[in-house]
């Protein structure tokens, strides 16, 4: 049968349920009513690495944080910057001041109301400890300009700021002024959102309550991506670690838990029948990539990384860590997006040439020394991706080896000068904000490939001082020229995720984060 076609019966069908409207309406607007209570337990796989959201961009981390804190501004669901503990961002004709009036009455978890000394002692403390240490380099000063209102003084004007600032990945949360000199890691866990922090035991749970005083946005008409009106319902959120997938889906059909933040494939397939479950499919989610630590051999040598990127067939990689969900892709945003460049560096995508990748290593001279790849197991995909390239690379004579260990001790390995060549990563949240957001991790202090291209470094500050869209995609059309010419990371593909709830758990929607407010259970 025909879509239209299906289309046209759907529409009688309606036509004739019409009828029915007014009695059908009134038993479920019962059957949903929104009630407040219960003990929501949401699974992730792996600890989080911090509960300071400043301080971290893990997503097994921004999965818990971004209940407990909030920022001046995030993104709505349509990847547009909003104002969440802000009331407004007023952005001078010269682009070089952006005065931001603050929401009053908003009260923080230790019952004290929040002001602009506490915006300005957070938004300090970022600089120090922030994750995307970046975020705020453009700015010259923060200053207090009324009781409820700091203002930004640029060093010079940066259109893609605002965009920038509203990032997630590690956000720029505001905490109590009393918390702006503590060091990562260090602060009390005070935010403003709709559940509090009480207790966290590493490999067991993270346990919220619902901060009953909490301040919503009534000026918004529901929850908006990471803004707008947000409820609290359940009386309190555990997030329990459980790292092995199989025990999570058992925890999930017992009835044990409610929410998985992730299911494999094959298990959300054959859950999808079940009445008591609800599952869902995000796709695209992530790009997969493998990076290279360019500080040390033989990764530190640009013809060995394109070597291995020659060397790489994508498909089975993809298939196999993905188990089945996922895209090929070369392009450093996603296809059919604003900054979409086209067919740049597909030549070197899914080329999986053996002869060409051992004249490359050749070319560089490779002795046979141990190229390590650093993993973990609490991801899904990311042992899979390191197992899958590791046997590509050893079939063209590099020794490649897999080191696996647990996600919080990768992210410490991954940022240490040595010890480690290549590393698995899905970036989440990165290329959901577009190319500053990609292209932020590898520049600056802390690039992911350890060592800095300079060039790749310049084209950095060209795309967020770019004055138009169309600048801007000119720009990008450059990194990506770029991103094929030095080889610091590879993209693998685009993945997908799956999660699932009980079917009693109402008002979820898959989001960048599992948002606990404005979902309840039924009944």
């Amino acid at each position: 049968m025909g879509v239209h076609h299906r289309l046209r019966m759907m529409g009688r069908a309606l036509t004739v349920a019409g009828a029915l409207a007014l009695s059908v309406a009134c038993f479920a607007s019962q059957s949903l009513a929104q009630t407040k209570g219960g003990d929501v337990t949401v699974v992730q796989g792996s600890n989080p690495p911090s509960i300071d959201a400043m301080s971290t961009s893990s997503q097994a981390s921004r999965n818990i944080t971004m209940n407990i804190y909030e920022t001046l501004y995030g993104f709505s669901e349509d990847i547009k910057p909003i104002p969440i503990l802000a009331e407004d961002c007023i952005i001078s004709e010269d682009g070089l001041t952006y005065r931001f009036p603050l929401r009053k009455g908003v009260k923080f978890h230790n019952e004290k109301e929040m002001t602009a000394k506490d915006v300005k002692a957070s938004l300090e403390r970022y600089r120090k400890v922030g994750a995307t240490g970046n975020l705020l380099d453009p700015v010259e000063s923060i200053d207090i300009t009324g009781d409820y209102e700091v203002t930004f003084k640029m060093k010079k004007a940066t259109p893609t700021f605002l965009e920038a600032f509203s990032s997630p990945r590690a956000p720029a949360v505001i905490i109590p002024e009393e918390d702006g000199q503590t060091e990562a890691g260090k602060n009390s866990f005070i935010g403003t959102g709709p559940y509090k922090f009480v207790e966290y035991v590493p490999d067991s749970y993270v346990k919220l309550a619902r901060f009953d005083d909490y301040t919503a946005n009534t000026s918004a008409s529901g929850v908006d991506g990471f803004g707008g009106n947000k409820i609290p319902y359940f009386d309190t959120v555990t997030f329990r670690i459980i790292t092995e997938p199989g025990a999570q889906v058992a925890a999930l059909e017992a009835g044990e838990v409610d929410v998985l933040e992730q299911i494999t494939v094959p298990s959300a397939r054959r859950l999808e029948g079940n009445a008591d479950i609800q599952t869902y499919e995000n796709i695209p989610w992530a790009f997969n990539t493998f990076i290279f630590n360019m500080n040390v051999p033989p990764s530190d040598n640009v013809k060995f990384r394109e070597a291995v990127q020659v060397a790489l067939n994508m498909e089975e990689v993809m298939g196999i860590s993905t188990e089945g969900l996922f895209q090929l892709d070369h392009g450093w945003q996603y296809a059919g997006t604003t900054y979409d460049a086209g067919d740049i560096g597909k030549d070197f995508y899914n080329v999986a040439d053996a002869d060409r990748a051992k004249a490359l290593l050749a070319e560089a001279g490779y002795k046979g020394e141990e190229f390590s790849i650093l993993t973990d197991g609490n991801i899904p995909g990311h042992a899979k991706t390191a197992i899958v390239i590791a046997e590509q690379l050893n079939a063209i004579g590099i020794k490649a080896v897999v080191n696996q260990v647990d996600w919080p001790t990768a992210l410490k390995i991954r940022l240490q000068p040595e010890g480690w060549n290549g590393w698995t990563l899905q970036m989440g949240i990165e290329p959901y904000l577009g190319p500053v957001g990609v292209i932020a991790t590898l520049t600056g202090e802390k690039p992911h490939f350890i060592k800095n291209d300079p060039q790749l470094d310049a084209l950095y500050e060209e795309l967020i001082s770019g004055v138009t869209v169309e600048e801007r995609q000119a720009t990008f059309a450059k990194i990506q020229t770029r991103l094929y010419e030095f080889f610091g990371i590879i993209k693998l593909g685009n993945t997908g995720l799956m999660q699932a709830t009980r079917s009693k758990v109402k008002g979820f929607k898959p989001f960048r984060f599992p948002r606990m407010y404005n979902v309840w259970f039924e009944g």
